[in-house]
């Protein structure tokens, strides 16, 4: 540890020690009433200058009221990533590249120390007996987190941000994620109320173009929207959000997508939209776009559109294990009209590479 970050880890002692702290530990103060209070405390410090101890002050309030050393990742345009392979290396993805960071944690129980603190703050917990766990962050960030003993040499902290303002189809042909037969087609298959599946690699950018698709969803239809954790941010009057829920031995009833896919049925649904389908949820899926829940939506990891049709039809597979006369491939084709399969380009941009009917598939 250096003597800067000697001095921040001292400041954030002292603050601790001065204002009250909430039910995950959080101090419970202003940013302004927390500088000034720093300020008072570094001022005596002769061997800073000015803009020095200024810097140690807004070091300081970040570890304790943002993201300590990623706080500038968190807020630069452009990144949608900031991997975290140790407490000092740090990597971050902007506009679709990778680039080394030269900010870094202290030590390795500084690392350690924010990665529970905002486990804590979603209410979860990572230990030896859970050591992973899938977050978001108090700005809408999804943190999934990987520790010990799984993680040889972790924690390791993938973050992924999303922007504050969700992108239209015509952001997307803009960016040229998609060209203009594609938003055409979309938009139609979006007005016409075709079940779609978008596919591809995680980081492919499927998030981003369903939150643009529901968008084009009419206004008088109801939506209801299932996720593992949040991160869509959907432009739409009626959309209703259901979040799953993990539980720990005694402490009541857990909610699955499947079984939030079961509930949405009673909800008078127009449309159901699950996040990303990756288990047995996804027989309930087709089954309720079999029974004219006409419109709905969801996302699926794949590498190919073969491999997202291979894909829903071994968990459908699964999912209907010991009930006679059901064919996996049938009943999808039957179910979902179309597959839109994304991909990154050469340069790393995110863009719609396939979109394959899967009528008498």
């Amino acid at each position: 540890m250096t003597d800067a970050e000697r001095l921040v880890a001292g400041l954030v002692d002292a603050a601790a020690r001065a204002f009250p702290g909430d039910d995950h530990g959080e101090l419970v103060v202003e940013r302004p009433a927390l500088e000034a209070h720093l300020s008072r405390i570094i001022a005596g410090r002769r061997d800073l200058a000015g803009s020095e101890a200024e810097a140690l002050v807004d070091r300081a309030c970040d570890e304790i009221l943002a993201f300590g050393p990623i706080t500038a990742l968190m807020t630069a345009p452009g990144v949608t990533d900031i991997l975290i392979n140790g407490w000092n290396r740090i990597v971050y993805e902007q506009d679709g590249r990778l680039h080394d960071f030269d900010g870094r944690f202290f030590g390795p129980e500084h690392l350690n120390s924010f990665v529970h603190r905002h486990v804590a703050r979603a209410g979860r917990a990572v230990n030896r007996a859970n050591p992973w766990a899938d977050v978001e962050l108090r700005d809408g960030s999804r943190m999934h987190v990987v520790s010990a003993p799984v993680a040889q040499g972790g924690p390791f902290v993938s973050i992924r941000r999303f922007p504050e303002q969700p992108f239209s189809l015509e952001a997307l042909e803009t960016l040229g994620a998609i060209d203009r037969a594609q938003r055409s087609w979309l938009e139609s298959a979006v007005r016409d109320r075709l079940n779609l599946v978008i596919a591809g690699a995680p980081g492919a950018g499927k998030t981003t173009l369903l939150g643009a698709l529901l968008a084009k969803a009419p206004p008088h239809e109801r939506i209801v929207l299932i996720e593992d954790v949040s991160e869509l941010k959907v432009e739409h009057p009626h959309c209703v959000k259901l979040q799953t829920r993990r539980i720990a031995h005694g402490e009541g009833q857990p909610a699955s997508i499947r079984q939030l896919v079961r509930e949405t049925l009673r909800m008078r649904p127009d449309r159901l939209v699950v996040g990303e389908v990756r288990g047995e949820e996804v027989f309930d899926m087709v089954a309720a776009m079999s029974i004219g829940l006409a419109g709905s939506l969801s996302t699926l990891h794949a590498g190919s559109v073969d491999g997202a049709m291979r894909r829903l039809a071994s968990l459908y597979a699964a999912a209907a294990l010991g009930q006679a006369g059901v064919e996996p491939r049938a009943a999808i084709a039957h179910a979902v009209d179309a597959i839109v399969f994304l991909a990154r380009d050469e340069a790393g941009r995110r863009r719609v590479v396939d979109i394959r009917g899967l009528v008498g598939v």
